[in-house]
């Protein structure tokens, strides 16, 4: 097979979107819809990728990064135009480039490398990916002639009323030569209606000195393009069904699965539980027997396994094995859990660590410490870790006891089998196996009620 480029367009604002990021960034389940695209097109026969980038061209290069070729279209003067700003790249290069739009997310790794396939075997110069819709409203139609050839794509606004009902609809994806794409790519007139150099008008122009064939998309939502944010929750539904359906064939056991979403990326073993309403996404992966769930969200989380999430938030940080988190718990900014751990109801744990069997059980917030082995910390017991300015560390050791409404005010080093009495604020370090009692002498002042409040004179009305 000659040698295989992408050629992805990506350069639109996307005004219909009603954003100001550009749409070809605008997340799907977490992930950015460009993302999916080079990601597929990496694993397929293509060689090497080029991305025609314009509006905010920097927001989608800081998302690819290296990982592509850069072509530029300083001007939004349509597709066909877009396509042409790829020349400086990849114009001189044998082979045939596969065209995409950068808002077509859902189309598989196998229907890439069949089209390709099907272009190879054809002997195509170009070969049209077309779809056949009953109701094909707004979709430019295929034309063909009396022998069944195509003759020309027509946008929907250029149609006749004849050509209209046409039902085989152009999906905008396009395999060609090389050395043909640009040669005809300058010949291309500009629409009058729109100003616009339209790519459709490739196939009129190499009809009759060039093979053209098509393909025909039987599974139609594969080329489904993403163009606003109610196409944006069409494409989700798609993506959620078939991410979760694979994973429960795997041995994932999913109740209500129409409630819960899973990220493109996100690593599942057999054996895990997940309730309803939950949403795992980024590159969270999720170890053999863990629950997770109900009402829980994990982003780029690691849940070891026989951990139980419930009620939670984990963005960005590790739970470890036959630990539970929640009910109501948020880890995040990088929190490291411990296994045989238990964080409860309304802690919050912020890029910490914690050894083996330490516990807080409800109302505590950990921030920026080093927690070791066996500590238990009381209701309402902190660490102070922000003074007004700066972050500082807090370092408890092994064994250590820590009373409830306890204040750890940061920088602080709590040393191995320490007690930490109720109510204290530590503001010094405490050496090994000491009690540290950090709080004022109770006074009760008698009579107080009675000598502030004095009772009020009778009405004699």
């Amino acid at each position: 097979m000659p040698k295989t480029y992408g050629l992805v367009l990506a350069a639109g604002k996307g005004t219909r979107m009603k954003t100001e990021m550009p749409k070809c960034a605008y997340p799907i389940l977490k992930k950015p819809m460009i993302e999916y695209i080079v990601e597929k097109l990496e694993k397929t026969k293509i060689e090497e990728t080029v991305v025609v980038v314009g509006h905010r061209k920097e927001v989608l290069m800081d998302i690819l990064k290296d990982r592509v070729h850069y072509a530029e279209q300083t001007e939004q003067l349509g597709t066909g135009h877009a396509a042409l700003s790829a020349a400086p790249i990849l114009e001189d290069k044998e082979g045939v480039t596969f065209i995409l739009p950068g808002d077509m997310p859902l189309m598989e790794i196998k229907l890439t490398d069949k089209i390709l396939k099907a272009h190879e075997e054809m002997g195509n110069d170009l070969t049209v990916v077309s779809m056949v819709f009953d109701n094909p409203k707004s979709y430019g139609r295929i034309v063909r002639d009396q022998y069944g050839s195509i003759a020309a794509i027509v946008e929907d606004k250029d149609c006749t009323g004849e050509q209209k009902k046409i039902q085989e609809v152009n999906s905008g994806v396009y395999v060609v030569n090389n050395k043909a794409l640009f040669k005809v790519l300058r010949t291309i007139k500009k629409n009058e209606r729109k100003g616009e150099y339209y790519l459709t008008d490739i196939v009129a122009l190499m009809r009759h000195d060039y093979k053209i064939g098509s393909f025909v998309v039987r599974d139609a939502y594969q080329m489904m393009g993403v163009n606003d944010l109610y196409s944006v929750s069409i494409a989700e539904r798609y993506l959620r069904d078939e991410i979760n359906r694979n994973h429960m064939l795997n041995g994932v056991e999913m109740v209500s699965p129409n409630t819960i979403t899973i990220g493109h990326n996100v690593i599942i073993e057999p054996g895990v539980t997940i309730y309803p309403n939950t949403t795992i996404t980024g590159d969270s992966v999720i170890r053999e027997h863990a629950i997770i769930g109900p009402n829980t969200e994990i982003h780029n989380g690691r849940i070891d396994e026989h951990a139980e999430i419930k009620h939670s938030l984990v963005y960005d940080s590790i739970v470890g094995a036959y630990t539970s988190v929640g009910p109501f718990a948020h880890l995040r900014n990088h929190a490291e859990i411990g296994a045989h751990n238990r964080i409860g109801n309304f802690v919050e744990v912020k890029k910490s660590s914690t050894g083996t069997n330490t516990k807080a059980a409800h109302l505590s917030y950990i921030g920026d410490a080093e927690v070791g082995s066996n500590v238990n910390f009381g209701c309402g017991s902190i660490t102070v870790n922000y003074d007004g300015v700066n972050k500082h560390k807090t370092k408890i050791g092994d064994d250590v006891f820590i009373g409830c409404n306890v204040n750890m005010v940061a920088p602080l080093t709590i040393e191995n089998e320490v007690f930490i009495a109720a109510g204290s604020t530590v503001t010094t370090d405490v050496p090994k196996g000491s009690l540290s009692i950090a709080r004022n002498h109770q006074i009760n002042k008698a009579d107080y009620y009675h000598n502030l409040i004095k009772p009020k004179p009778k009405d004699d009305k």
